[in-house]
C-alpha cells in the first residue's frame, strides 16, 4: 500500500493531528517492514529517485566494466556474445532508453 500511495504522489512529510510523519506512525504501529521502507524512501531522496536507483546502479556498473576488466577484477559474466554486446558496445543514449523499460523488484 506504501508504494502504491507513493507512486500517486502521496508526501513522505505528511503529519497527522499529533504530528507524526508516515515512517513514525507506522513505527508507533510496529510495522516495521513500512516503516524501514518508508525511511528507505526518504533516504533516497523521494519516491523516483528510490526507484531508479538499481538502474543507476547498474549503468555505473557498466562505466566501470571495463576497467574492472582490464585489471582482471571482473570476467565476462556469460560465454553469450550477445550479453557482451547489450552491457558494452551498446551506445550510451541506446543503453540508457533500453534500461528504461527495465523492471527491478521495486516496480512491483
Amino acid at each position: 500500500m506504501c508504494k502504491l500511495l507513493l507512486s500517486r504522489g502521496a508526501s513522505l512529510d505528511a503529519r497527522n493531528n499529533d504530528g507524526d510523519d508516515p515512517e513514525s506512525q507506522a513505527r508507533v504501529y510496529n510495522y516495521t517492514t513500512a516503516a524501514d521502507f518508508l525511511a528507505a524512501v526518504r533516504a533516497a531522496g523521494g519516491w523516483l529517485p528510490w526507484l531508479n536507483a538499481p538502474r543507476k546502479e547498474l549503468i555505473a556498473l557498466r562505466r566501470r566494466l571495463p576497467a574492472l576488466r582490464d585489471r582482471g577484477r571482473a570476467a565476462p559474466a556469460s560465454s553469450v556474445r550477445a550479453h557482451e554486446r547489450l552491457f558494452l558496445k551498446t551506445p550510451d543514449d541506446v543503453f540508457s532508453h533500453v534500461l528504461a523499460f527495465w523492471r527491478s523488484d521495486r516496480d512491483d
